[in-house]
Formats: C-alpha cells, sequence, structure tokens
C-alpha cells in the first residue's frame, strides 16, 4: 500500500521543486504528460471530478488552514515553506495549494484519418443531437478557458478545437476555466475542414461564425438541434478552407459603429443560440 505521509522539503533546488517549476513551459508538460493547477477551489473540483492528482506541493500556512482538503489523502504531499513555495507559484496572491496531475481522458488528440474514421463516429453517432462547438485557431489561453467554461455551464457535450488553439493545459486556460476543463470532453484534431466534412456526413449543420457576402444575421438563421458554430482566431477570424467547408456562415449583429466582439464572448452568444432551442 502506497505511504501518502507528507514529507517536509525546505530546498529551492530540490529536484521535485525544479521539475514542478519547469510544468509552467509546454514543452515540459508534454514530455513529463502533466500539468499544474494551483488553488483550495480548484483543488477540491480535481477531487470531486477524480483527476488523477499525483502530488500537491502546499506551503505550510496552506497546509494548516485547510486540513479537510488532506485528509485521506490518495496523492503525494510535499510540505514547503513560503520561500519554497514562490519558485513555483504563477499567482500574484497565492493559495500555497499547487496540483500536479496527469493529463486528463476528457481530452483527446484525433488525427486527420482517425476524425474521418471510426473514432469521430464513436463518439459523435449519425443522429446524435450533441451539443458541439467547434473552435479553429483561438490562440488566447484566457479565451480558451472563458469558452471551455462557459461550454460546460450551458450543457454542451463536446468542443473539437484545433491543434493551433492555446494549450488547453495552459496555466491561464486552467485558471481561466475555473474547473470545468475537468469536466468537459474536448477532441484536439490537426484538421478542422476535415472534421467538419465528417459532422456534416452524419446529419450536422456546421455553420461558420464569418463574415461575408453569404452569411446570415444570427438571430435570422434557423438554429436547430443539428447545428454546430464554428469560432475563429481573434484576430483573422476563420480561414477560407475552414469557411469553405462548412455549410454557411452566420454574423452576430452588432450597433452601427461598434467594433468586433472578444472571441470567447462571441462563442458564449453562439452556444446560448444553440443551447436556447
Amino acid at each position: 500500500m502506497a505511504d501518502f505521509t507528507p514529507k517536509i522539503i525546505t530546498s529551492r533546488s530540490n529536484p521535485r521543486i525544479v521539475d514542478a517549476a519547469k510544468l509552467h513551459e509546454k514543452k515540459f508538460r508534454t514530455r513529463a504528460e502533466r500539468f499544474f493547477f494551483e488553488g483550495h477551489k480548484l483543488f477540491s473540483e480535481a477531487r470531486s471530478a477524480h483527476v488523477p492528482i499525483e502530488c500537491v506541493i502546499v506551503e505550510e500556512q496552506a497546509y494548516e488552514k485547510y486540513p479537510d482538503l488532506f485528509a485521506d489523502p490518495t496523492f503525494e504531499i510535499l510540505i514547503v515553506p513560503a520561500s519554497v513555495y514562490e519558485k513555483i507559484t504563477a499567482e500574484q496572491a497565492p493559495q500555497g495549494i499547487f496540483c500536479i496531475a496527469e493529463y486528463l481522458d476528457n481530452l483527446k488528440f484525433s488525427h486527420t484519418n482517425a476524425m474521418m474514421g471510426s473514432h469521430l463516429e464513436a463518439i459523435i453517432t449519425e443522429g446524435a443531437k450533441d451539443k458541439l462547438l467547434i473552435c479553429d485557431g483561438l490562440r488566447d489561453p484566457g479565451n480558451l478557458g472563458t469558452v471551455i467554461r462557459t461550454a460546460n455551464a450551458l450543457g454542451f457535450d463536446r468542443l473539437i478545437l484545433s491543434c493551433d488553439c492555446a494549450d488547453v493545459y495552459n496555466p491561464k486556460t486552467v485558471r481561466a476555466a475555473m474547473g470545468a476543463l475537468f469536466r468537459l470532453n474536448m477532441e484536439i484534431t490537426d484538421d478542422i475542414p476535415q472534421a467538419i466534412a465528417a459532422l456534416r456526413g452524419i446529419g450536422y449543420d456546421v455553420r461558420a461564425a464569418a463574415l461575408n457576402a453569404q452569411a446570415q444575421p444570427l438571430n435570422e438563421y434557423p438554429v436547430t438541434e443539428n447545428t454546430v458554430f464554428v469560432i475563429g482566431n481573434e484576430g483573422h477570424g476563420l480561414s477560407d478552407e475552414t469557411v469553405a467547408a462548412c455549410c454557411g456562415s452566420v454574423i452576430i449583429p452588432m450597433a452601427e459603429g461598434a467594433e468586433s466582439l472578444n472571441a470567447a464572448i462571441a462563442a458564449s452568444l453562439l452556444m446560448w443560440e444553440r443551447t436556447r432551442i
């Protein structure tokens, strides 16, 4: 039986602390297949969602302040002084709880042939009415986290993300998602147009959020249970190839002279329209 008795670390150069600090960089997260999140709320949400937590590095005062969080642990606990915790935290006002977890089972990566073949059909069956949103090139981690949080709140079944979206495990994404990351199913694909073609092939009506001559105002477009919206890059929108792969385009009506909407806000409005039918 594993021994989860808390251990004390006092050195900033301890290998466990050095490795934890490296998780701020994507290349180290990818290599280790681990990511981190901070704070008692995310820690509690992760435990409720049965996230595979490997280790929690906790500052001394936080360990004393939140004893219930560390009762009956199924993970390693490393207790450190504030001077050591400062080396690993990404927060300006840290709560002293730094969790390291394995990559999530609800996040999958599919190559093009898998998205076009049996793998997509295994997760989204013909005739289903799953609530889906496609994000193509959404680069800002805060925006992506907000989209994940909103999708979960509105009962969406899955997000399909292009591989050039922000890293789902980026600390800013994780923080903005506020625990929804642990619950929402997501699929990352290396070919969004092919994924759109696959969805259309099983009956989905895929609509690009894009301004063009054929675009319909969102308030005039008949949203159905088969509708899937596609949101694009914050600065450049969707590529011509992605727009061409869709069934058509919609635009969100705005007041004359208004600037374009933030991508996460636009995605939220599109998801709301799909949800309220």
